[in-house]
């Protein structure tokens, strides 16, 4: 059903450059002026308009997907998950809305997401495996430490927790971090620098002393 209805969006789109007469010059259309209307089908329950979103941006949404999780399958499923995620809510846009921007922030937060369910997951085995040669005692005090971290990090805004888990715990550059999120180097340090003082807030620490404190050793 996809393919056609590319096709037939192809076939429309050179009939309509062909309307525009001879001499005029070919004229490149805007991939997304189609889009408020085809929103507007979807939120009135027009299935194949969902389909037409679905053929658009699904190879750069792999893309993107990719280049956050880093991992084939991941991506794929990312992707996959964000086009379920997007119909659900696509009732959230507001007439005359573009999709793609709207989806992107989707998509960037299903893979976000997905990210942090596999880091803590993977800390967790790998503090587990260690636990069986420790004090039990000490493993107590780990796990209750790494619980208080991980609420703590719940407690603070998206934008905020996905820049300290990002950085500090992911190793991204705010190079990388703003061309993933679509920000500008300085919003990643900007988030970055207030989710380190939020943390420290919320689990009872004090600021580090000096203008910059801890956060002098953010790179570029």
């Amino acid at each position: 059903m996809g393919t056609s209805l590319a096709e037939e969006t192809r076939t429309r789109s050179g009939s309509q450059g062909d309307a525009a007469g001879p001499g005029s010059g070919p004229v490149e259309p805007d991939p997304g002026a189609d889009e408020p209307g085809l929103v507007e089908a979807v939120q009135n329950g027009d299935s194949q308009a969902f389909s037409l979103f679905v053929t658009r941006y699904t190879d750069p949404a792999y893309a993107v997907a990719l280049s956050i999780l880093r991992h084939e399958q991941d991506a794929e499923d990312a992707v996959q998950a964000a086009f379920i995620r997007a119909l659900e809510r696509i009732g959230q846009l507001r007439p005359g809305s573009r999709f793609g921007p709207w989806f992107y922030r989707v998509l960037r937060s299903t893979c976000l997401n997905l990210r942090r369910r596999e880091l803590l997951r993977t800390h967790s085995e790998l503090k587990d495996t260690a636990a069986s040669r420790d004090d039990p005692h000490r493993e107590f005090e780990r796990r209750y430490a790494r619980k208080r971290v991980l609420d703590a990090l719940e407690q603070l805004p998206e934008r905020q927790r996905t820049a300290v888990l990002m950085y500090d715990l992911e190793g991204y550059d705010h190079a990388e971090i703003a061309k993933i999120l679509g920000i500008a180097v300085g919003t990643s340090r900007a988030n970055l620098h207030h989710g380190r003082h939020a943390l420290r807030r919320l689990l009872g620490e004090a600021p580090a002393s000096g203008a910059g404190g801890a956060d002098e050793d953010e790179d570029e």
